[in-house]
């Protein structure tokens, strides 16, 4: 089976460390989601996730431009990313939303950096998705004809972030807005599975990512929920470097819940690489 990773942080950790100084790793210790920041370090290179996608059988990843505290990657750091690896990378742009020229910075991701979507954090770029300022971003986006990944769901950051803009109800409006526009929900929701598979089922136009801890994926991706909200509307991931259940990141180890799945075989590709691969040439 082909298999697509669609949510890969590549972290710039020099600019982060550049901008923010040695002492930015300790106080990273302290939130409870980077108590272990020193094991994920490593992983932070174009080798070590080449490696990673090599072991699990995953032929691309996309890569997400982040601009925000922690996860920050510029569009042009992924640019040169999959520029240096164009069969095994895609990149998906971002923007500061709360800039006027946003609209205009993605266009020129997408047009001429060739990157394929836009992702945007509304908790760690403290912003709603439903402001109507973010309209102009929205009518751009499905202008150019590309997905959408917001995050939604529980965002360990501490006290940087406010979980109340990550709330999934926050985007049927957006979906109401912009019904061309596909928007993709990572994580099964976080923790707000129910709320984000309502507006998947809801919605022709939104999607749900994958990128949650492996016991989320064996007790929420049912036969039954699937069929529910559409076989189409799943998307592979794993949110490469982010630790989970006490372990280091290892893709593999998705890779074989998936294929444990109580699904037929034809859902699972759609899951792995087909719903994904359809889902960016209609688009």
């Amino acid at each position: 089976m082909t298999i697509i990773n669609a949510h890969v942080h590549l972290i710039d950790i020099e600019s982060v460390l550049a901008e923010t100084g040695p002492d930015f790793i300790d106080y990273l210790k302290q939130i409870p989601a980077f108590a272990d920041v020193e094991r994920v370090l490593p992983m932070l290179s174009e080798e070590a996730l080449l490696r990673q996608m090599d072991e699990a059988g995953i032929e691309r990843s996309i890569l997400f431009a982040l601009y925000c505290p922690i996860l920050k990657a510029s569009n042009e750091f992924v640019r040169d990313a999959c520029l240096r690896h164009p069969d095994r990378f895609w990149g998906y742009a971002s923007v500061d939303p709360h800039d006027a020229r946003a609209p205009a910075v993605l266009e020129h991701a997408i047009i001429d950096y060739g990157l394929k979507g836009l992702k945007l954090h509304p908790p760690l770029q403290d912003f709603y998705p439903n402001d109507r300022k973010l309209w102009p971003l929205y009518a751009k986006a499905q202008e150019l004809g590309i997905p959408v990944v917001l995050h939604v769901g529980c965002t360990p950051f501490g006290h940087l972030v406010r979980l109340a803009q990550a709330q999934p109800l926050l985007l049927d409006e957006v979906a109401n807005a912009f019904p061309r526009l596909p928007i993709v929900l990572p994580h099964l929701g976080t923790l707000w599975h129910q709320e984000s598979f309502m507006l998947v089922e809801k919605h022709p136009n939104v999607y749900v990512d994958m990128a949650a801890y492996p016991y989320e994926l064996r007790e929420l991706v049912t036969p039954k929920i699937v069929e529910r909200i559409g076989a189409h509307k799943w998307l592979f991931g794993t949110d490469f470097p982010m630790p989970y259940e006490g372990r280091t990141h290892r893709m593999a180890d998705f890779v074989e819940v998936i294929d444990e799945l109580p699904l037929r075989d034809a859902i699972k590709q759609g899951m792995l690489s087909g719903n994904l691969q359809r889902l960016l040439a209609a688009a």
